[in-house]
């Protein structure tokens, strides 16, 4: 009877560890494409930082960067994650993109204001410009810049939990929605 009890809970059990073990490679290539729009983001948002120092002046150019740099990321995200880490959710459908869309705004808005924070609160940009790094380093990442990195570090779980949750949900809960 003891044997059978504990086959039981075994076979009950061994769902929720395929779950898990599903939810931990989605994690490994949501970080990976994470990674990627981190890249496309950075690119985006320090080319035209550079670009626009140029010629304006004002603290509404990171924002504007932070934005812009972000709106590609997202492209890039929602191609690589509804085709390869959440192939097996992905819909397909307008409700996914709408609920993406909505998922990355929040982020986006939360990424502004952990920089606001970080630049105007915690003065974390005057910081970093004063750390002694090498000019080049410091004219490449300004304490804007860093400002904006260090945001985006930290909304990348946050998109994660919001996309899995929210966005690409497994078959099972595609009734529950």
């Amino acid at each position: 009877m003891g044997n059978k009890s504990i086959k039981a809970e075994e076979a009950a059990a061994a769902p929720a560890a395929k779950k898990k073990g599903k939810s931990l490679i989605q994690l490994i290539k949501f970080a990976i494409v994470g990674a990627s729009n981190t890249i496309v983001d950075m690119i985006v948002n320090t080319g035209l930082s550079y670009v626009l120092n140029l010629f304006f002046s004002g603290s509404w150019i990171v924002y504007l960067c932070k934005a812009v740099g972000y709106g590609c990321g997202i492209l890039n995200s929602y191609i690589l994650n509804s085709r390869w880490t959440f192939r097996e959710e992905h819909r397909k459908d307008k409700r996914e993109v709408m609920g993406f869309i909505a998922v990355n705004i929040a982020v986006l808005l939360i990424s502004f204001g952990l920089i606001f924070l970080f630049k105007n609160v915690m003065h974390l940009n005057e910081w970093w410009m004063g750390l002694g790094l090498p000019a080049w380093l410091t004219k490449v990442i300004t304490g804007e810049l860093f400002c904006s990195l260090l945001a985006t570090c930290i909304c990348i779980p946050v998109n994660f939990i919001l996309n899995k949750l929210f966005v690409f949900k497994g078959t099972e809960q595609k009734g529950e929605a």
